[in-house]
């Protein structure tokens, strides 16, 4: 049984013309004289069996004094998760980078992303680390699109989110390959002008059932600042099938952290990035808790974390850093909505971000 089956269907097509109005790279207008500053990414996490996989390609304008104008650094992201976390980031030279605004197709040299026949193909392969991912993946939801999200008092950030598609083809670590049918997968999208090192945080986080015949996905989202003392925006997304069925916002929902998480080790990417930040004590809760309740409906979601890995980067306008810790874990949800009980179990990948 698909998750067709089990909630209102939504045609390929229509899923497919949403996502050409709305996927579409964005680039930065510092190339035709506009503000400088931009960043922008395309974020896809996948599920196999017994390996969790994370991709991320992403542009952004280089602020380093010296620079050229309009120039750009492209990273292409891998991470895998089986026994332990592996992976590296690869930074791209301009001229092995092809990408066109208003188009979803990306090409940082071998490694590429492209929309075609309304799916998303991925093919990365590290240049030092024996790690290659070739996938072929399916939407299985409406995307969901967020603009002018405010980061803090500079200027905000948009953001689109495919909350489920399905994903097929092979994952290979050191030789050893995994191939993937079927197998629950997330994407997101993310452009706008801000810098590395300002005053704010983020949490954020997705979660898909283990039972593909579950119509229930979520996604979660939260600005803050750094000391997690005053929230921008927070909210609670709930789809039924392939469509938004749900959201709770900002006073609705409450937020609470439960213990931390204490890894024995942490891959650090970067790895030369491990000697400006070396500790093992990730700001990472053990538990993350979620309730919210509005106009008769409830939900309530638990995030227990089990590793951590961390993507370390230079601040753009001081000598700090900013560590995004990516976390595995297990999430579970409950509720009632729309006089409907809620209630799904799955896997999920947390982001959590700070000093």
């Amino acid at each position: 049984m698909s998750l067709f089956d089990v909630a209102r269907p939504v045609e390929a097509g229509v899923v497919r013309q949403a996502l050409l109005r709305a996927d579409y790279l964005r680039r930065s207008p510092a190339s035709v004289g506009g503000p400088g500053g931009h960043k922008e990414w395309l974020h896809f996490c996948v599920y196999g069996p017994q390996i969790d996989v994370l991709v991320n390609f992403s542009l952004c304008d280089d602020v380093r004094t010296g620079a050229a104008p309009s120039a750009e650094l492209a990273r292409v992201t891998v991470l895998v998760r089986g026994d332990g976390w592996d992976g590296d980031v690869d930074l791209y030279a301009p001229a092995d980078v092809a990408v066109r605004a208003g188009h979803i197709d990306a090409a940082f040299g071998q490694s590429t992303v492209v929309f075609r026949d309304g799916e998303y193909h991925i093919s990365a392969a590290l240049r030092e680390r024996p790690i290659a991912v070739d996938l072929r993946l399916r939407p299985a939801s409406m995307p969901s699109l967020a603009n002018n999200v405010q980061l803090d008092p500079g200027p905000p950030i948009n953001w689109l989110v495919v909350p489920r598609l399905f994903a097929s083809g092979t994952v290979t670590v050191a030789g050893r390959q995994t191939r993937l049918e079927g197998a629950p997968a997330y994407h997101d999208h993310n452009w706008g002008h801000f810098s590395w090192g300002r005053d704010f945080a983020w949490e954020w986080g997705f979660g898909l059932p283990h039972e593909p015949e579950c119509p229930w996905s979520l996604v979660f989202a939260r600005l803050s600042d750094r000391a997690h003392t005053r929230a921008f925006t927070q909210a609670l997304f709930l789809w039924k099938g392939a469509r938004q069925h749900r959201v709770l916002r900002a006073q609705d929902l409450e937020i609470r952290h439960e213990g931390h998480l204490r890894p024995a080790r942490i891959l650090k990417l970067p790895r030369v990035m491990a000697l400006l930040s070396p500790d093992l004590l990730p700001d990472v809760p053990r538990r993350l808790h979620i309730q919210g309740e509005a106009d008769g409906d409830w939900m309530e979601c638990v995030f227990e974390s089990s590793d951590c890995a961390q993507v370390i980067i230079p601040n753009d306008q001081d000598l700090g850093v900013t560590i995004i810790n990516e976390v595995s874990g297990a999430v579970r949800l409950s509720g009632l909505v729309r006089g409907e009980t809620v209630s799904m179990e799955g896997r999920a990948i947390f982001e959590f971000l700070g000093a």
